[in-house]
């Protein structure tokens, strides 16, 4: 016989399109390991804000900015930065729901999407290597750590799809923003938890 099943949290996911300032700043910055200075750098320069929240209580955050640092090639780079997701809340879908909101918001903007990875940074390596929708750029040496990182491009941007002689998706549409509301995401429910409830 087995035991009652876990309730899966329900998770609330917060847009916003501005730079978070104060409480909000704070609150934020404390998801991450380290808000050193590129951490501020890519809060004041952040033009779309993710915020994932269970019971009020903020639990991962995901940055759309356009303080690009990374030797990319590519015209118009929006990097998807400043992913944190707090431990307890792992393997829920929450990072995989934020990249797919950033990846909309910076494709709508009609800019090229990229994203930096650290090479000793194992769980982005496995998703951004297992997802058709990236593909590397290229690597160089981080002038502030001396590490090996690699610059992963947005294999529906245009600028990577004109590239390879491939017709774009969606034409860009400069300034089509995602709608101003609060999305509740549920995590996918397995056999038998169709009774669950919000924890």
């Amino acid at each position: 016989m087995r035991g009652p099943l876990p309730v899966l949290p329900v998770i609330e996911y917060l847009l916003s399109y501005s730079v978070p300032a104060g409480l909000e700043r704070q609150a934020l910055s404390a998801l991450t390991l380290n808000p050193d200075h590129r951490w501020h750098e890519r809060m004041d320069h952040a033009l779309f804000v993710v915020t994932a929240q269970h019971e009020g209580s903020r639990v991962g955050v995901g940055i759309v900015h356009n303080a690009v640092t990374a030797p990319t090639q590519a015209p118009r780079p929006l990097e998807l930065g400043g992913m944190f997701v707090h431990p307890a809340y792992r393997r829920l879908g929450i990072r995989q729901h934020m990249a797919e909101s950033r990846l909309t918001y910076a494709l709508s903007m009609g800019g090229t999407p990229i994203t930096v990875i650290a090479h000793h940074n194992q769980t982005s390596w496995n998703y951004y290597g297992r997802s058709a929708r990236w593909t590397p750029e290229c690597e160089y040496l981080s002038d502030v750590t001396g590490r090996p990182m690699t610059i992963w491009v947005s294999t529906e941007s245009p600028w990577h799809r004109t590239g390879r002689g491939l017709v774009p998706l969606v034409p860009a549409q400069p300034n089509t923003a995602l709608p101003h509301y609060t999305q509740v995401h549920r995590p996918p429910l397995g056999p038998g938890q169709d009774n669950a409830v919000p924890a």
